[in-house]
């Protein structure tokens, strides 16, 4: 035995270990070795990495920096709680066996004994607590987890660490079930079980991961991202391990060898007997069953590696391997997902291990001094006891705290991966990908990814870009054919006949542009003469032999003849004809000139009352359009906290007004805007701000500084498209909970108090025109009205407020104001309609030169009013 240089009395009376009557920091000698603990401590520190290891290789990459920090943090907070009151809820002075009393932030500075025990015993508590990280990963969140480590570490631990370990220091029991007579050499139950029963309690709370269990097919595996990183966590883990059984002597005797060799054989008899049985079923060495099921053999021979013969060892960590295995079936089949199999290897070794004890200990051991049934008997009620302790703690609180706090992330987070969504930290394939997909929705493949040069990452981005300058080459060299052909050549839909593309060409030969021929949703049987029966027909012809004559009709109506080919092409993804339609008029024109003029006179006359009856169409359509994109009443009914009404009055056939209400959920989003003029070109940009805002707000976009400037570019480009010089000023309302939040510069809001007076709220310095510039971020400010039971707010555009009488006057803001005040007491579509009575009353039989907008929110105050 060796000897070291400073030795101490035995003081630490209800503070020593409590594995079992072996256990004691003093030696044969009396001296204490102090130094073997802090070494064996070390090496079941190296089970932290070795834990960290393992589970970041057996999830996917996308949530591997998530597994590593959790495994980190739940060591840390471990390590803080044991220190705190762990220790001694544990080791302290015993009361009735069932907790300790004594110890609390535990002083370790003049005491060497007290702070090398307190090292080893650190490192058990953190073995317990990180055991849950493999099983819940991938799909817990982060403040959630490091909830349970809190429990792990802070209570169920210690507690039942203090039942089975507990002793005075002269080796006596002093905690319930030790003094029972239950065994657990270094912990398969007191360690593992309790952490493997945690795991379980978590995982039937937040359930499977996303994909995991399709619906009416059998389980889906998830690959891990790294298989080799694994094989090196378990290996750490073997070494660990060592230290974890050897260390548990607590003293540098005789025993040590076979205990370390006993743990060896173990591991290694439960790789093999899971390898042999997975590799019978699978035809293959399945990775993951050779690294849990050495893991399970170590887990079982825990309980018992120093009082069990050699063959007894190696049949226990077989057994554990089997477990293992037949366990990840069992719980595959009741569909709880263990990311890494933690529960089966370490709530199931860690049964079979302290079971065995009773089956396999040598009957010289203290623990077989009685019965040996007897013995067995007490092993299985700690078995129970610790399921019924751990899960049923840990079940309960879970329970309680999913119902009030969500513990698991939402489906969108999962799919994105936890290091995004929890710690918004991303690796070099993420990044990679991201830029990819950009890269895809950016036509002119142009996008390269960026190479960063020594790295796998980097690697693929080389290839990638080489695929990408291939496919440009050959996209620009069919582009370039496409574009200076003198025909027609277009794509179009096999089933619905819409137009996909279409070269330069086609609008020289139809009258069409790009956007009418490509988003208009013109089909092709709309580009073809003749009634729309004969069409179909002479189409049908057409694409049955991949070739024919037809007859064209350009947008202004005027018909000519075309010769087509048409031939069908069928990708992955979709199936589409590719039509090349040649003018064949000049061909045509030499048979019958006379006739051709007569149709060109009479073309020319009905192209110009086509003209005409197409702007009438137009401007009639888009008056229509504008109306039925308004809010209808019963969708501001369904709104329960508001009473709503709006008004909208165009001073032409098509406004140049926009007002709206959307509901997105206990969110309620109103917008008030006018743009310069009216008219056609006005209606259209009302138009798009309306497409905007809903665009943004089906996409969860709730910042309203990023809604205005989101929307400014929006239509900065279209106006510039359009060379137009047309602005729009724009306020969006944000409500919720009687609180309005208000973006965007536009005409005043007006606030009537229910039992107070008016206020006016000036917008000038809450934002810019949108449309005038191409950024406006630095002009857009925010500002907040709060929105009592019976208060109306009231929005409105400059058409009513500078309306004229038959004398010039306007109706102006004090007699607005005036006139709500007054009448601020009535239902919402009461005031609304009072409101636009008394501004055409004014106006009398005046010409309206401006669009004449109105929006009344009032919030109810009790349900009778909802009813009026």
């Amino acid at each position: 035995m060796l000897t070291l240089p400073f030795s101490f009395p035995l003081n630490l009376i209800g503070l020593l270990p409590t594995f079992a009557h072996r256990h004691s920091l003093v030696s044969e000698g009396g001296s204490v070795d102090v130094f073997w603990v802090i070494i064996c401590a070390g090496l079941v520190f190296m089970m932290q990495p070795g834990f960290m290891c393992l589970e970041s290789g057996l999830t996917r990459s996308k949530n591997s920096i998530n597994v590593a920090v959790k495994n980190f943090a739940d060591f840390g907070i471990s390590v803080a709680l044991f220190w705190a009151f762990g220790y001694a809820l544990a080791f302290g002075i015993s009361n009735h066996g069932l907790v300790g009393t004594n110890g609390f932030f535990l002083k370790v500075e003049a005491d060497p004994e007290t702070a090398a025990f307190f090292l080893f015993q650190t490192m058990f508590c953190g073995t317990a607590t990180t055991i849950v990280s493999g099983a819940v990963a991938e799909r817990m969140k982060f403040l959630a987890y490091l909830a349970v480590s809190c429990l792990s570490s802070g209570l169920i631990y210690p507690l039942f660490a203090h039942w089975v370990w507990a002793r005075t220091s002269n080796g006596e029991a002093v905690g319930w079930l030790g003094k029972l007579g239950f065994s657990d050499f270094a912990g398969s139950t007191v360690v593992h079980s309790i952490g493997g029963w945690i795991a379980l309690a978590a995982l039937v709370t937040i359930g499977p991961r996303f994909g995991r269990f399709p619906k009416g097919e059998p389980a889906r595996k998830i690959q891990g991202s790294d298989l080799p990183l694994s094989v090196l966590g378990t290996m750490l883990l073997w070494l660990g391990w060592l230290g974890f059984n050897g260390g548990s002597t607590l003293a540098l005797d005789g025993r040590i060898a076979g205990i370390m060799a006993h743990t060896l054989l173990a591991g290694a008899a439960g790789m093999m007997s899971a390898m042999v049985i997975g590799w019978r079923r699978s035809k293959v060495p399945e990775v993951e069953l050779l690294l849990n099921g050495s893991l399970a053999g170590l887990v079982a021979v825990t309980a018992s590696c120093s009082t069990i013969s050699t063959p007894a060892a190696v049949l226990i960590g077989a057994i554990g391997g089997v477990i293992a295995v037949f366990g990840r079936d069992l719980m595959e089949r009741i569909k709880i997902d263990d990311a890494i199999d933690a529960v089966p290897v370490h709530l199931g070794g860690g049964i079979w291990g302290t079971l065995a004890l009773g089956l396999f200990g040598l009957p010289s051991s203290p623990e077989l001094q009685f019965d040996r049934v007897e013995f067995f008997l007490v092993q299985l009620i700690g078995v129970i006891v610790s399921g019924i302790w751990a899960f049923g703690i840990s079940f309960s609180i879970l329970f309680v705290l999913n119902k009030l706090f969500v513990l698991r992330v939402t489906s969108d987070e999962e799919q994105i991966g936890l290091n995004v969504s929890e710690h918004r930290a991303t690796t070099e394939i993420y990044q990679l990908f991201n830029i990819m997909e950009s890269q895809a929705r950016d036509p002119s493949q142009r996008l390269r990814v960026p190479v960063e040069p020594f790295t796998e990452a980097g690697q693929i981005a080389g290839r990638y870009n080489q695929v990408m300058d291939a496919l440009e080459e050959a996209v620009t060299r069919n582009t370039a054919i496409v574009t200076t052909a003198r025909d027609a050549i277009i794509t179009f839909e096999s089933d619905s006949n819409t137009i996909l593309t279409a070269n330069p060409s086609t609008f020289k030969i139809f009258g069409y542009n790009s956007t009418e021929i490509l988003l208009v949703g013109i089909s092709i049987l709309d580009l073809l003469g003749g009634d729309q029966g004969k069409r179909q027909e002479m189409l049908s012809t057409v694409l049955e032999a991949g070739r024919g004559d037809l007859t064209g009709r350009r947008l202004d109506g005027s018909e000519f003849p075309l010769a087509a080919a048409v031939t069908l092409t069928e990708t992955g993804r979709q199936a589409f004809y590719t039509a090349t339609l040649r003018d064949i008029s000049e061909r045509k024109a030499a048979e019958a000139a006379l006739a051709q003029a007569n149709r060109e006179i009479l073309a020319l006359n009905q192209r110009l009352k086509a003209e005409n009856v197409r702007l009438g169409a137009e401007i009639d359509v888009s008056r229509r359009l504008q109306a039925m994109l308004l809010p209808k009443p019963q969708e501001l009914c369904e709104i329960s906290d508001l009473d709503i009404a709006g008004f909208m009055d165009p001073a032409a056939e098509v406004g140049g007004d926009y007002y709206d209400v959307l509901v997105r959920g206990d969110r309620v989003q109103f917008g008030i805007g006018d743009v310069t003029g009216h008219g056609l070109e006005s209606g259209v940009l009302t138009i798009m701000v309306q497409t905007a805002v809903r665009t943004l707000l089906e996409h969860n976009e709730s910042d309203l500084k990023c809604f205005i400037d989101t929307i400014n570019r929006t239509i900065y480009g279209n106006v510039q498209r359009m060379n137009s010089d047309k602005n729009i000023t724009l306020s969006l309302l944000d409500y919720e909970d009687g609180m309005l939040t208000l973006c965007g510069q536009h005409e005043e809001v007006l606030v009537a108090r229910h039992q107070g007076e008016l206020e006016r709220v000036d917008t000038i310095d809450l934002g810019f025109p949108v449309g005038l510039e191409a950024d406006i971020s630095d002009f857009t400010r925010k500002m907040q009205i709060p929105l009592g039971n019976g208060d109306v707010a009231l929005l409105f555009t400059d058409g009513i407020t500078e309306a004229e009488d038959e004398g010039g006057k306007f109706y102006g803001i004090d007699r607005l104001c005036e006139t709500l005040d007054r009448i601020k007491a009535n239902p919402a579509k009461t005031i609304c309609q009072l409101i636009v009575d008394d501004v055409r009353q004014h106006i009398g039989r005046q010409i309206v030169h401006d669009d004449i907008t109105l929006l009344v929110i009032k919030r109810r105050q009790n349900d009778r009013e909802f009813d009026r």
